[in-house]
């Protein structure tokens, strides 16, 4: 009976360890990018960053993201992205924390038009495997703030179709995401 109480205990422990936390971050997403052995010019983007964080336990978490990008690679529509990340911390002290990750990211934009009848749809559509490193601090009771450098490989899908035609061309390269923001622990 006495086992059954300390693993009760224990398990008990570790859930209560974990925790959730809403986050707001600003973030910037530059592509680099070349096609047919030349370099692809892309406008950098910057974002608007919704996340929700679960602490798996007290050195790992999963994070999820949804982000608003006006202005997508020079489209001037509204992109949207989303990444889905795993978090784990290196060093702690105190109220300090940095750490690594690597998840796998997405944006997507696109525009529409008529024409004489005829409907033509651009979609530029990219896939990010993500590594990213980052420090976090304690600033209030339940709040964090936090800065981190992503970035990796990049594989950028454009498709257009018009009327029963459609084209499509991929390419390759690599992309930086600088964020920074801050989290709300609510549990």
């Amino acid at each position: 009976m006495k086992k059954i109480l300390i693993t009760t205990a224990l398990l008990g422990t570790v859930s209560f360890a974990a925790a959730d936390s809403l986050g707001l971050s600003g973030t910037y997403n530059k592509g680099f990018y070349r096609a047919d052995g030349e370099s692809v010019d892309v406008d950098g983007s910057f974002g608007v960053s919704l996340s929700y964080t679960y602490d798996l336990d007290a050195m790992s978490a999963i994070r999820a993201d949804l982000e608003l990008l006006p202005n997508l690679y020079g489209s001037e529509k509204l992109g949207f992205g989303g990444e889905f990340t795993y978090l784990r911390s290196v060093m702690t002290s105190g109220e300090a924390d940095v750490y690594f990750g690597g998840g796998v990211g997405f944006n997507t934009v696109s525009d529409s038009a008529t024409s004489n009848g005829v409907t033509t749809t651009a979609r530029v559509t990219a896939i990010n495997p993500t590594l990213l490193a980052g420090a976090r601090f304690a600033v209030a009771p339940g709040f964090s703030a936090f800065a981190e450098l992503a970035g990796g490989p990049s594989f950028l899908r454009l498709s257009a179709s018009s009327g029963g035609q459609s084209v499509s061309n991929s390419i390759n390269g690599a992309f930086l995401k600088p964020r920074i923001g801050f989290t709300y622990t609510i549990r």
